[in-house]
């Protein structure tokens, strides 16, 4: 049991893994200061993470509390009107609250690191009296800045060069719902969410200034100290240690360097049949090396199962043996940190757009949803590490296989492809001296324990 005076870290996750691998990645580092930190998520989710930290430097000090999975938020008898996700979460409060409860009589100070879509969850544990809670949010700080902006035009005054870009690229920034302005008007209202900073997985050798100006936004602490991927001691980018049996990893190495693009749009996207018919066209046609991670998105189950029918065209797959490879699954960061990997065709997710820029690689964009448009932006227009594939003003429309064939043959045999790829390896050079001891992210990291355990 912990002594009285320790802080004990609590973790809340959104339960998606999308969302909370940042956060346990974030949890294995804080323990590896001797913290002891608590990860609160289902059963059959825990035991999965806890594989993964079986040789980590503070396995020990890492604790798995399993919440019980509530019935489906469809069922009958759910409110009217709401959202089902929030009704879900909803039966988690009384959960979290008592295991935070008990963790809180054993601690001086219980900090809680949650998930932005958590903040619900943890209201009543923010009454406990020896407890602070901090944000932790999954995209970008140009993302959240620039939805900020939208929702609170005047927030902040002295970012002209942010103006000029919204001024420059107006179709590209998407517009906000009014309930996703409401979220964000939320964070403002203290008489509903306190909390006492705000973590980021980015730092400013990717972001410039937008960190400072989202933490002079919102008027808190905010520490952006990523990416978090490499600031554990244990990990290790060279593909050599990894398992030689993954056909990805075999495959790449036969090839020469920077002649692969990885196409992969994600574990949530589901694409039509037409679009995917395209994109192997312009692979094909574009007669570059490629690995394609072609699968259904976790939503498809809600879809009729002939709309999601993953099928490519005849003889596809005969024709491009030689060059190119599709899996359902691939290890998405060994692959970008291959030298034979030369772009990435992606959804622009942030945890994607995080993990290509560290190992520096170009990326090919193609947002499809929430905040990729924005992190869209930033790789092709703030870093210059990216072309467009599929711009958001144009979301709606099919893009065909003329278009996909160009943009492969633009990032991987021209000058111009060839520049943005020396910029993406100079500002990978940069982060990892950020990360590296005595870097500004490694700093930053330093600072928050330092912050959370005085």
């Amino acid at each position: 049991m912990a002594a009285i005076n320790e802080v004990i870290v609590a973790m809340v996750p959104f339960p998606d893994y999308s969302h909370l691998n940042q956060l346990f990645v974030l949890a294995r580092f804080i323990a590896s200061h001797n913290i002891q930190v608590h990860f609160l998520c289902f059963a059959d989710v825990n035991k999965d993470l806890k594989l993964r930290v079986q040789d980590d430097v503070g396995a020990s000090n890492i604790h798995f509390d399993n919440l019980l999975r509530p019935s489906s938020p469809t069922e009958k008898g759910d409110r009217d009107g709401e959202p089902p996700i929030l009704v879900f979460l909803e039966k988690l409060n009384n959960l979290i609250y008592e295991i935070c409860f008990k963790l809180s009589t054993n601690a001086k100070r219980l900090v809680i690191i949650h998930d932005l879509i958590m903040s619900r969850q943890i209201l009543n544990v923010n009454t406990l009296i020896n407890v602070k809670s901090y944000i932790f949010h999954t995209g970008s700080t140009f993302s959240r800045y620039s939805s900020l902006k939208q929702t609170i035009p005047d927030i902040v005054d002295d970012d002209d060069d942010h103006e000029k870009l919204v001024k420059k690229m107006q179709d590209e920034f998407p517009l906000l719902e009014p309930h996703e302005k409401f979220c964000f008007q939320m964070e403002f209202d203290d008489t509903n969410i306190q909390y006492s900073g705000e973590i980021i997985n980015s730092c400013k050798e990717v972001e410039g200034r937008y960190p400072e100006l989202l933490a002079k936004a919102k008027d808190k602490p905010l520490w952006a100290f990523g990416p978090f991927h490499m600031l554990l001691e244990s990990h290790t980018y060279s593909s050599s240690n990894m398992a030689r049996h993954d056909q990805c990893l075999e495959f790449l190495d036969k090839q020469d360097v920077n002649s692969v693009i990885f196409v992969s749009f994600g574990s949530t996207t589901t694409l039509s049949q037409e679009q995917i018919n395209e994109i192997a066209l312009g692979l094909e046609q574009s007669n570059h090396r490629f690995i394609w991670v072609l699968r259904k998105g976790d939503n498809a189950e809600k879809l009729k199962e002939k709309d999601v029918k993953i099928e490519l065209p005849e003889g596809f797959e005969e024709r491009v043996e030689a060059r190119g490879i599709m899996v359902n699954w691939a290890p998405q960061l060994e692959i970008l940190g291959h030298s034979s990997t030369g772009g990435f065709m992606s959804h622009c997710g942030w945890n994607s757009c995080i993990e290509s820029i560290s190992m520096g690689v170009p990326i090919a964009t193609w947002p499809i949803s929430f905040d990729q448009p924005f992190n869209a932006i930033l790789v092709t227009n703030l870093l210059k590490i990216g072309i467009s594939v599929k711009r958001w003003s144009h979301r709606d429309e099919l893009i065909k296989a003329s278009t996909i064939e160009k943009s492969v043959k633009t990032l991987m045999g021209t000058i111009e492809g060839e520049e943005m790829r020396q910029r993406a390896v100079e500002l990978s050079k940069k982060i990892k001296n950020s990360v590296s001891r005595g870097g500004l992210a490694r700093k930053a990291m330093e600072s928050f324990i330092s912050h959370i355990i005085e």
